[in-house]
């Protein structure tokens, strides 16, 4: 079974960042939020909440490393699912999609895999993000 949302909007509820300049981040930043997902018709489908922290400089090249742990309510009582994963902030502000592993921990996602797709409209902005969330059902 394969449970997959594709094309998602992301929507701000509220956010927090202790970053005064999207030119200038560096390692300990980071912020929490709460954002709602929904479709391209206006149906919303979840609530998300977590937060990220800057954790590291790559030495290879000197890419921003954040860690990402965020949590998917779905509106309708179906489950939860968690995700979490590594940012690579370079990338990201360079237009590319972070992908996440997530795993299932309610409802009829307990015990699913997969992974969440993020890319921000415009990072450091609130106005949102397009969302991809694929899981895959547990082996029997």
């Amino acid at each position: 079974m394969l449970n997959s949302y594709d094309d998602l909007v992301e929507t701000t509820i509220s956010a927090t960042f202790d970053i005064e300049d999207f030119h200038n981040i560096q390692v300990g930043q980071g912020g929490s939020y709460e954002h709602a997902l929904f479709t391209k018709s206006g149906e919303k489908v979840a609530t998300t909440s977590g937060g990220w922290r800057i954790r590291y400089q790559r030495e290879s090249d000197k890419q921003l490393m954040a860690y990402l742990t965020n949590e998917v309510v779905f509106e309708d009582g179906s489950g939860t699912i968690l995700v979490a994963g590594w940012i690579d902030l370079g990338s990201l502000m360079s237009g590319d999609w972070a992908y996440y592993p997530s795993v299932g921990v309610s409802g009829r996602y307990l015990g699913q895999t997969g992974f969440m797709a993020w890319r921000p409209y415009d990072l450091g902005k609130v106005e949102g993000a397009e969302v991809k969330l694929i899981m895959f059902a547990a082996a029997e």
